[in-house]
């Protein structure tokens, strides 16, 4: 009977929720390894933003949020972020409109809490939600008003929450939310797309990249002061470059890199890359440096790790668990003379082998959340009595 016996668990259908496509790149990484056990995820999302890849191309997608304000006819300015608002909401409409057909709702990201408090309520009249917290301290601090209000009533009730980290989960049963409800599964790898290797200055600088969304939580500022810090001689031998879409006026950090007389010591390129450009800028680094004021999981740093650089970053979350001896600096982070030293001692290392801590495979991933989708609909069907 052994040779006859067969895998006959039934496909689970998700509606995976990214409203603003945060976190593309996990998504689809995401996606893969639910595909890989049985789970069919359709993404709930925004349409493309002009040049955006379409990294959830293997996936089906509901074009359901901001359709005036964001994709290609993206708006800025307070009068558009109210209006985004009420598109957020027509959105949650059509989420618990289409939610009949799936077997749960996954909550990636919360926007405007009250809104998707409602949400959840409605969907979890017959099915679960789980969601996912990624940063313990929404949006890591840059949250408005209205992004904070009703935050803990969602983690209440969500069927069940995932995080990153073993802090994650520290920070939520400190919220006052159930033991049992919460599952720690890590961030997984992050591929970069097949491409070359920027060119690099020919007076052979040392190349520090920090890249991602330029937010306040990550500690730019910090940056060019622990730069203004290093000795004139050394700095002439390093080329620190930040590199994102700006979420933070930028202007008062190019005036303080002024001030410092920064030089070629710091450039800041204020601009979304394109996967190719982004995966060129990556590969051509010598080192990286997270100067992160708070932080669960970074995803450039799943992106990065693979790459053999050494990193400096700040003694927090992911990089206190992936970091290892021989890997690179772990500083306080709010210690700029200790960031500065960091930087100095940088010049010319390399990660030592095996230093950096192994992320699970998307396989993993993928089978350690299809066990928390199984567990959340088991229970919920318990409690509608079905």
């Amino acid at each position: 009977m052994p040779a006859l016996a067969l895998d006959c668990r039934k496909a689970i259908d998700v509606l995976q929720l990214d409203p603003s496509l945060f976190t593309a790149p996990y998504d689809a990484a995401l996606s893969r390894g639910l595909v890989e056990n049985d789970v069919r995820p359709v993404w709930a999302t925004r349409q493309l933003r002009p040049k955006e890849e379409d990294l959830l191309a293997a996936v089906d997608k509901l074009a359901f949020f901001y359709p005036k304000t964001d994709g290609p006819a993206r708006r800025l300015g307070t009068a558009w972020k109210v209006f985004k608002g009420l598109e957020h909401a027509r959105g949650l409409r059509r989420v618990v409109s289409e939610a009949g057909r799936f077997d749960l709702v996954h909550v990636q990201w919360v926007v405007l809490p009250m809104l998707d408090l409602h949400m959840m309520r409605r969907v979890r009249r017959d099915r679960p939600v789980v969601m996912t917290v990624h940063d313990s301290e929404p949006f890591n601090g840059a949250a408005a008003g209205v992004q904070r209000q009703g935050y803990d009533t969602v983690l209440r009730e969500a069927d069940r929450l995932i995080v990153h980290t073993q802090k994650g989960r520290d920070a939520l049963l400190a919220r006052g939310v159930e033991d049992r409800r919460i599952h720690v599964i890590a961030h997984g790898p992050l591929p970069l797309s097949a491409s070359g290797v920027e060119a690099k200055s020919e007076d052979g600088r040392w190349r520090i990249v920090l890249f991602g969304r330029l937010q306040f939580y990550k500690g730019i500022d910090r940056l060019v002061e622990a730069l203004g810090m290093i000795p004139p001689p050394i700095r002439a031998r390093l080329e620190v470059i930040v590199a994102g879409e700006a979420q933070m006026p930028v202007e008062p950090i190019l005036q303080r890199a002024r001030e410092l007389d920064l030089g070629k010591a710091f450039s800041l390129r204020v601009a979304r890359l394109s996967e190719g450009a982004m995966a060129a800028l990556l590969r051509s680094a010598d080192a990286f440096v997270f100067p992160y004021r708070m932080i669960d999981a970074s995803g450039v740093l799943y992106m990065v790790a693979g790459l053999g650089r050494w990193i400096i970053a700040s003694d927090l979350g992911a990089f206190r668990c992936m970091i290892g001896e021989g890997a690179g600096d772990l500083v306080p982070p709010d210690d700029i003379s200790a960031l500065a030293q960091a930087i100095v001692r940088s010049i010319g290392r390399e990660p030592a082998p095996r230093s950096v801590t192994r992320a699970p495979d998307w396989d993993e991933i993928g089978a350690m959340t299809r066990q928390v989708y199984e567990e959340a609909i088991a229970e919920r069907r318990l409690a509608v009595g079905s």
